[in-house]
């Protein structure tokens, strides 16, 4: 280690030892779960029986696989092909309907590169007591029901994945060239998939509508409280700050002690793909999600914050994590009351 190197610079020096990208295992296992996905969808338009509900959460998971999978070729990690990355990128956001060019855009390169800081970030920025106040009532009740363990599971939905992955739209985008065949491909997708659904169904003599809502939505909605539920986690904890500019980001290395490595159990974290072994990947985003296990255990739970989920602190997270003091570095309540220790190392 070089004397006064950031521990984020370290971690990804040695993140060199874990880079290497293959062909045969990534490509097995993006065909693995498209066909189980498929499969699974198949079993429940084909099915008049109750098996089908209960094929629904599993479709569900397998949406947030895919989308796992979507997630490391976006960032070219997955194989060594920027091309194939590309299209296998493409088709695993189908089923949890994400323009990949919208993605790759906002969350490469704003969230990865100024991941927790305010008015950088895009997703999951604490509010200060300040702009609670003067918020108005009903932005006021809609930022305390984000926050709350149940309604939290509703904000990649309503508050990123409908504003900014399905539509590219110039206020978000600004002069940036919009993806419009990427979009093309996820509406047609949408519309294409609908029709076939629509069709078996009514071939079947089964309903039209609750066809599409068991394969088509509810997998999706499914996948959106999931990956809602990760990202809160990634990124939020008292004991993990938020940052007031980038220049404050990158003296107290936010890169590193802005995430979070939550973990699950053994079953759930194979299921999918160790996406929640989270400083590895956001100190070193090319690290495969076949490789990332090993990457993360490189950095000593001392580094940064790890914890073992259970629902008693979620809770605590959830109840301790509502408005944050940006001058003090303290999470505080909606009063705020501190409720959390002085979390800037630096400043």
């Amino acid at each position: 280690m070089l004397p006064n190197e950031p521990t984020s610079r370290r971690f990804r020096r040695e993140s060199q030892a874990h880079s290497e990208r293959r062909y045969g295992l990534p490509l097995g296992i993006f065909t693995v779960v498209l066909v189980l996905y498929a499969l699974t969808s198949a079993m429940i338009v084909s099915s008049d029986g109750y098996e089908r509900f209960a094929l629904v959460p599993i479709s569900g998971l397998l949406v947030v696989m895919l989308f796992v999978i979507g997630h490391d070729a976006c960032h070219q990690s997955f194989t060594p092909s920027r091309r194939l990355n590309g299209w296998i990128g493409r088709i695993a956001f189908l089923p949890s309907l994400h323009v990949f060019g919208l993605w790759e855009r906002a969350h490469n390169g704003r969230h990865h590169r100024y991941n927790n800081v305010r008015d950088m970030d895009y997703a999951w920025i604490p509010w200060s007591q300040k702009q609670f106040a003067e918020a108005g009532r009903l932005r006021r009740m809609g930022y305390r029901i984000m926050r709350d363990p149940g309604g939290l599971l509703f904000y990649y939905l309503l508050v990123i994945w409908a504003p900014l992955k399905i539509v590219p739209r110039r206020s978000h985008q600004g002069e940036a060239e919009r993806p419009i065949w990427d979009t093309v491909l996820v509406w047609g997708f949408l519309f294409a998939y609908a029709l076939l659904l629509a069709t078996i169904a009514y071939v079947g003599q089964r309903p039209i509508l609750e066809a599409i809502l068991l394969v088509l939505i509810a997998p999706f909605l499914i996948f959106s409280m999931m990956i809602s539920a990760a990202t809160f986690l990634h990124h939020t904890h008292f004991a993990v700050p938020w940052y007031r500019d980038v220049e404050q980001w990158r003296r107290e290395d936010g890169a590193l002690f802005g995430t979070i490595h939550v973990r699950f159990p053994w079953i759930l974290r194979k299921l999918i793909f160790n996406i929640m072994e989270h400083h590895g990947h956001h100190i070193a985003p090319g690290v495969p999600l076949y490789q990332l296990r090993q990457f993360q255990a490189t950095l000593t739970e001392s580094e940064a914050l790890t914890w073992d989920f259970t629902i008693a602190d979620y809770l605590d997270v959830c109840l301790r994590c509502k408005l944050f003091d940006y001058e003090r570095g303290i999470w505080t309540d909606f009063k705020g009351n501190p409720t959390s220790e002085r979390l800037f190392r630096v400043s």
